[in-house]
């Protein structure tokens, strides 16, 4: 008679050591898995950016001149038809047809604002959408945006490189000049960046993460926070310089505070546009020569600055 033998399941302290192995083997795993997925984000960041400045330099290479700050005027949007503080939008819509959205640039009236919306053209339809190549993955949004209780225009993750200092608004030292008189044409040739292409900053990125810009009656849109935690407000097609041109917010009265990817500093109006990214320990920069580099969070503020200005004829060493 042969022996019957009996299957024995596991025990609960059995079942216990195999699930406390799997809890251990995951926590190993989920930061390498977490760190993939940011490396792809950043790459997909980085891309957007190279594009960019494609995108730029064909722009440059039709017309004689790197974009203006903001849309100038109806046409080409390269003539100015109204003041510095005129708000038809940003550069990224002159760069449309460029980034292969040429369909959305012919929608466009570069005689109206980004809100616009009227019987002879909709701008808004194409404002307030929240475009692939003007958003790094990366970026977390705290929040709807536009926000359905007032606001219009869609999310964007990059800033033009206007200048150093926040004061004041027009001495543009980037690597953009401020707009002409009304009537004139714009004109900054790659010739007259002096420092060099591969060396002067075009676009930097920006990101919602300034918790302490919160905001219960946006100033800017009316928009009501229903829970009093809305932070942030930027926005690709914004053209105003106010909300749109980036810079490091220093001034000279204060030589030591100077803000660059800073979340946590006491709010003040000079924090509203610098560059600031979700990327761990820094913030990407697109240069005029289309390259696309990292800048550490502890970059020094000479070089810092020397990144951003086109003619200052800085020698610090790259501040990669």
């Amino acid at each position: 008679m042969g022996i019957r033998r009996l299957s024995r399941g596991f025990t609960l302290v059995e079942l216990l050591v195999v699930i406390a192995i799997i809890g251990v083997l995951i926590a190993l795993l989920l930061p390498a898995v977490q760190s993939a997925r940011e490396a792809a984000r950043r790459i997909q960041c980085t891309n957007n950016l190279k594009q960019i400045g494609l995108a730029t330099l064909n722009f440059e290479n039709t017309h004689q001149t790197l974009p203006p700050p903001q849309v100038l005027g109806p046409g080409d949007g390269l003539v100015a038809s109204s003041s510095f503080y005129s708000h038809l939008g940003s550069m990224f819509v002159l760069l449309l047809p460029y980034l292969e959205e040429g369909s959305l640039f012919e929608q466009y009236d570069l005689s109206h604002p980004p809100t616009y919306r009227g019987a002879d053209a909709d701008n808004l339809s194409i404002a307030e959408t929240a475009l692939p190549a003007y958003t790094c993955p990366t970026m977390h949004l705290p929040r709807t945006m536009p926000d359905p209780c007032g606001e219009s225009l869609g999310p964007g993750s990059y800033l033009i490189s206007s200048r150093v200092r926040y004061q004041p608004q027009f001495a543009l030292d980037g690597a953009f000049n401020a707009p002409p008189r009304e009537g004139k044409r714009y004109d900054l040739g790659l010739e007259k960046v002096l420092d060099g292409s591969s060396k002067t900053a075009l676009i930097g990125e920006t990101s919602f993460g300034l918790e302490n810009y919160r905001w219960s009656n946006h100033s800017a849109s009316g928009c009501q926070s229903r829970d009093g935690v809305c932070w942030g407000d930027y926005a690709w097609a914004e053209g105003y310089w106010h909300h749109a041109f980036g810079h490091t917010g220093w001034t000279p009265s204060q030589p030591s505070k100077y803000h660059f990817n800073n979340t946590t500093a006491a709010w003040d109006s000079r924090q509203r546009t610098t560059f600031r990214s979700d990327h761990p320990g820094g913030v990407n920069f697109l240069y005029i020569d289309g390259s696309v580099h990292l800048i550490s969070s502890d970059v020094s503020q000479e070089s810092l600055f020397a990144l951003i200005t086109r003619a200052g004829e800085e020698t610090v060493a790259d501040p990669l």
